[in-house]
């Protein structure tokens, strides 16, 4: 039982990636609400559709996501 478990652990981390570099967040990905839990937003939650230029006055941003544990 602990080998299936291992095994089935790795297969879904190796194709747990979305995204990769360069690609662009789809419409539907961008408009996932997100609780906002720390800091100064001005919002309880955040979509990155309001970095999107066409919402933005057409300023359009390059976001960096990092995703990180200390766990």
């Amino acid at each position: 039982m602990k080998h299936l478990f291992i095994i089935l652990s790795t297969f879904a981390m190796a194709f747990a990636q979305v995204y990769d570099i360069g690609d662009t967040i789809s419409e539907t990905h961008q408009n996932v609400a997100f609780d906002v839990c720390y800091g100064d937003y001005g919002s309880d939650t955040f979509h990155f559709s309001d970095l999107n230029g066409a919402l933005n006055g057409g300023n359009y941003f390059i976001t960096f996501v990092d995703m990180s544990a200390t766990w």
